[in-house]
């Protein structure tokens, strides 16, 4: 369960360069599964709920969309 106050990082884009180290904590919770995030620096993000790392599900670390390139 993704919690307001706590940190996460953000699952994985399959075949994509990805920088992974980077922990978002959560401002508060938006309409649609959309979160509100800070990262250390102070910089701002929005992202889908599904896009965070869930501490219940450590080993779904890859996020469930197909990106095509080019």
């Amino acid at each position: 369960m993704i919690k307001i106050g706590k940190k996460y990082r953000l699952k994985k884009l399959k075949d994509w360069f990805e920088k992974d180290s980077e922990e978002f904590t959560v401002v508060c919770f938006g309409e649609h599964n959309i979160v509100d995030c800070v990262t250390p620096d102070g910089e701002k993000y929005v992202f889908d709920k599904n896009f965070l790392i869930n501490p219940d599900k450590p080993d779904e670390i890859y996020a469930d969309i197909t990106i095509t390139k080019g």
